[in-house]
């Protein structure tokens, strides 16, 4: 199905015939994940300003926000309120952390949760009422590893990286992947321990490694790479998918350029639907260029009208119903297909970042032929 713009009108007044739809967003407005929740809020709100024609949406819709702070109980106690409060649906668990939290309560009231961000592993198969619009670091771990060592042609690796339910979930992927590959890890710095910076000055000398991986959210990244750099390590820097939020892009400058990470699609210089109207009105409205995180949030946004539009039987079964069916349609990131888990299957490809600007850089060596990589070693 193609998307093409329009206008949806967002009504908060219900009929004794025709009751209101509510959908909930739970996204952290504050805390530590907030440069994830105010670009994931972002897509959210632009969808549901002007959801795109070709959706039956429904004719009274009720979209209730609540901020999580970042915190996962709050973020279970947000969706507790909501559920009773009557919502069908719930975009919410922007981090791991929240999602895992949230899922019970899901559960428990027979609710759909649908996550725009969260990607551990672990997630997977946890609850018939979890789907999620960004894949699962399954994905990303093997992504990351096969480039540094099929691409960058890295046999050693120090990995520095934070400790939390994102980490605790890629990490086992990444170093499982590098090692099949050939590939050692010759260290593990933690960043978030007292000291780290003098642990990692050690594990960088007198022989460096040919990649350092970080593993972690944003401002732990932001820490490595200034110790990165102002150690003047001149190997190949590969980090997560949650480098990649515009503000912290913005916030790091220099420090990023020449930083690699994997990340789903979404080509802003498309000139195919829906993407085209996206960037276009995205860049319109907020003056800035859309991150990965805006359009999770925008798919995320777009996948719940669908499944509530015209709903005139609102039992959980016939809702999931209506979300296993939605295979022909898509979002700006892909195909809204899911599987059995509710997991969406999206390519991930390499990107860095490049005086300033997110580009892709391609699929590993093996799958793609002979490539050169940007300063790829000899």
């Amino acid at each position: 199905m193609r998307w093409s713009a329009a206008a949806l009108t967002l009504s908060v007044v219900a009929s004794g015939c025709n009751p209101a739809i509510r959908i909930g967003v739970v996204v952290p407005e504050t805390g530590a994940a907030a440069v994830y929740g105010s670009s994931i809020k972002s897509g959210v709100r632009l969808a549901l300003d002007g959801t795109q024609a070709g959706v039956q949406r429904p004719q009274e819709l009720e979209v209730v926000y609540r901020d999580s702070g970042s915190d996962p109980t709050r973020a279970a106690s947000a969706a507790t309120a909501l559920y009773e409060d009557g919502a069908l649906l719930i975009i919410g668990g922007v981090t791991s952390a929240e999602a895992k939290a949230m899922i019970p309560v899901a559960d428990r009231m027979e609710r759909v949760l649908l996550s725009p961000s969260a990607s551990a592993p672990e997630l997977t198969g946890r609850s018939r009422y979890f789907f999620r619009v960004y894949p699962s670091d399954q994905l990303e771990g093997v992504r990351a590893a096969d480039f540094l060592v099929l691409d960058r042609r890295a046999r050693a690796v120090l990995i520095m990286q934070e400790d939390n339910d994102y980490t605790r979930g890629l990490l086992p992927v990444f170093v499982g992947e590098l090692k099949s590959r050939g590939a050692r890890v010759t260290g593990s710095v933690r960043l978030d321990e007292a000291g780290w910076q003098g642990q990692a000055r050690d594990a960088l000398s007198p022989r460096a490694p040919d990649a350092v991986y970080v593993c972690g959210y944003g401002e732990a990244i932001l820490g490595a790479l200034r110790l990165l750099r102002s150690l003047g390590f001149r190997g190949t820097v590969c980090t997560t998918s949650a480098f990649s939020a515009a503000s912290l892009l913005q916030r790091a400058g220099a420090l990023a350029d020449g930083v690699f990470f994997p990340l789903a699609g979404l080509d802003v210089a498309s000139e195919l639907e829906p993407v085209r109207s996206f960037v276009k009105r995205y860049e319109q409205i907020y003056n800035l260029t859309p991150d990965i995180y805006a359009a999770s949030g925008y798919d995320a946004a777009l996948v719940a009208v669908e499944a509530v539009a015209d709903l005139a039987d609102r039992s959980p079964g016939n809702l999931l119903r209506r979300l296993r069916g939605l295979s022909a349609s898509s979002g700006v990131m892909g195909p809204f297909a899911f599987d059995e888990d509710g997991n969406v299957r999206h390519d991930l490809r390499i990107h860095w970042i490049h005086n300033g600007k997110v580009e892709e850089v391609g699929a590993p060596a093996q799958r793609q032929g002979e490539r050169t990589t940007p300063g790829r070693p000899a």
